[in-house]
């Protein structure tokens, strides 16, 4: 496979993944803002901009953080490379360039959406909507995934789709968890206001009843970060994306038949965070851990770029 074609496949399935997130996270913030009666953090927008990482090109362009100027800058302005819109539109970019490679399921799919998101330009949209905008952003996420799931032959072409997924989606796992971080140093951690939080962001993250079935009803801030961090059941863990991750690049080290940088990055990660328990989480500092863990997910990309997508295939033996 083409080194370009390898990186169109990842970046394209990273995009979808990253409009999810976006879409998810701004539900965390809207649901939030619209119940809560008094907190010490009077801005959920504030955290929002901050745990997405674009606070600061934010700043530069409003002089106001707010909902109506967040969900602007999030949904659909096109000078944020990271907005939802313009996250369906690198998607299908990535995906048109490379269309021999996909399914004509996964191209009608991604090719639909783009042509639908012309119905929520920012002159005909109200912020009334923003919860049907966000519904409709995941649904056709979803659908996206299940085609290619079940279309796609799981060769080479699969494993890169899927580097990209697993890698966005331990990096938005960490963000949607930071957004609420600073409950877990809450001395009083069954206030009724951040229970809802909590609450809220399990919803938002459609994990509430996968949490009830393995943790019970009660609503604990130690349990959903172990649910949400170490719970190899759960598809957006932080355990179980770097378990996939690990796997898909052992397929790509067999389909190619050499082991790469992102082979042994991925097995230095997986063996780092395999050891952690959640009470040393909560000793250190979550917040703390969540940045090391960001930190690592940023390097183990840069590794696979360096492996697969910079001028060709970088492997050696030598690696362990």
């Amino acid at each position: 496979m083409l080194s370009r074609t390898a990186e169109n496949l990842y970046w394209a399935c990273r995009y979808i993944e990253r409009a999810e997130m976006l879409a998810r996270l701004i539900d965390v913030g809207y649901r939030i803002a619209i119940t809560k009666k008094t907190s010490k953090y009077n801005n959920e927008w504030d955290s929002i901009l901050s745990s997405s990482g674009v606070k600061e090109d934010f700043l530069e362009k409003y002089s106001e953080i707010n909902q109506r100027n967040v969900e602007k800058y999030l949904c659909f302005d096109k000078n944020n490379m990271s907005s939802i819109v313009n996250c369906i539109i690198h998607t299908r970019e990535n995906l048109r360039v490379i269309r021999t490679s996909i399914t004509r399921e996964v191209w009608d799919v991604i090719n639909s959406a783009f042509q639908e998101i012309e119905n929520f330009k920012p002159s005909n949209y109200r912020s009334s909507k923003l919860p049907n905008f966000l519904r409709w952003i995941i649904q056709r996420t979803s659908m996206l995934k299940g085609a290619i799931v079940s279309t796609q032959l799981t060769d080479d072409i699969y494993d890169f789709m899927n580097l990209g997924y697993y890698i966005e989606r331990a990096d938005n796992t960490i963000r949607i968890l930071d957004v609420k971080y600073y409950i877990l140093l809450s001395k009083d951690n069954k206030n009724i206001e951040n229970n809802y939080q909590w609450e809220t962001l399990l919803r938002s993250i459609a994990a509430y009843i996968q949490y009830r079935r393995i943790y019970g009803v009660n609503v604990d801030p130690r349990k959903i970060c172990h649910f949400l961090i170490f719970n190899k059941s759960n598809p957006r863990s932080l355990l179980y994306c770097a378990e996939n991750i690990n796997n898909h690049v052992n397929n790509l080290c067999k389909y190619y038949n050499q082991k790469s940088l992102a082979y042994s990055s991925t097995s230095k990660l997986l063996a780092k965070y395999s050891d952690v328990t959640i009470d040393e989480i909560f000793k250190t500092g979550t917040h703390e851990f969540l940045l090391d863990y960001m930190k690592d997910i940023d390097s183990l990309n840069l590794s696979i770029s360096s492996s697969y997508f910079d001028g060709g295939y970088n492997a050696s033996k030598n690696y362990t």
